[in-house]
């Protein structure tokens, strides 16, 4: 059973301690390992995955076996996002990336509660809404970013949603997260821990200095960032578009 004290999953831990006190007990915090399944495509599900420190990715996979990331989710949101769209059935596969724990929450809950608390049902789909917008700036990103930028900018994502500087990562594994081939990660993970950004060695990487990373990586990084955090803002703030948006569009 979950306590009700904060969890660590943000968009959980937004919540008012009475909402939390209602909401938590019987909900489990549990233990995912690399390549465990959160969600099967084609299949019903039964739960809704809030990450804590393990890392979520949400993949396509080609008729030829080839297989592409075109989502990952964290400590800032939640998996499936098609429950709140009355959906039960999974349009991806998604698995854990990056070992760590998960808030799990039974669909009936989750519905519940999205019926039930205003707040809540306000903040998922302000969440929804920013994993849209970071899927379409990602999108753009891949068509027009060089691969050491998207390369650090994942790596500084990832840092984030883990909680630490230190996670691990094959070169095999960022290939597909980025939808490349493994030589050119190789160069890049290469090139960015001469610069001193990173170190790696044995399928672990560690983010040595933050300020060189984000030097290389893309604004798309920054832009991801901050339209999570404006799915988190109070209700009294009002903001037409998240931040950098603007930004992105210009530099084309």
């Amino acid at each position: 059973m979950l306590a009700t004290h904060l969890c660590g999953n943000r968009l959980l831990d937004a919540r008012s301690d009475r909402d939390r006190e209602r909401m938590y007990p019987g909900l489990q915090v549990r233990s995912m390992q690399r390549d465990d399944l959160s969600h099967q495509r084609g299949a019903i599900f039964g739960h809704v995955d809030f990450p804590i420190d393990a890392v979520l990715s949400v993949v396509v996979t080609f008729l030829n076996g080839d297989v592409c990331e075109v989502g990952t989710v964290g400590c800032e949101g939640f998996l499936e996002a098609d429950a709140v769209l009355d959906v039960d059935y999974a349009r991806r596969t998604s698995y854990c990336q990056v070992a760590g724990r998960i808030v799990r929450m039974p669909l009936a809950t989750f519905r519940s509660e999205m019926r039930s608390s205003a707040p809540f049902a306000r903040t998922v789909r302000r969440n929804v809404s920013a994993r849209l917008f970071t899927s379409e700036v990602l999108t753009a990103c891949n068509l027009k970013h060089a691969l050491i930028e998207r390369c650090a900018r994942w790596m500084l994502m990832t840092r984030d949603r883990v909680g630490r500087n230190e996670f691990p990562l094959t070169h095999d594994l960022l290939s597909i997260m980025l939808g490349v081939r493994r030589a050119g990660v190789s160069m890049a993970a290469a090139s960015l821990q001469q610069q001193g950004a990173i170190s790696y060695r044995r399928g672990n990487v560690t983010v040595r200095d933050d300020a060189l990373l984000r030097a290389a990586a893309c604004e798309c990084y920054e832009a991801s960032k901050d339209a999570y955090a404006w799915s988190l803002r109070d209700d009294d703030v009002e903001i037409d578009v998240p931040p950098n948006e603007d930004r992105i569009l210009r530099r084309g």
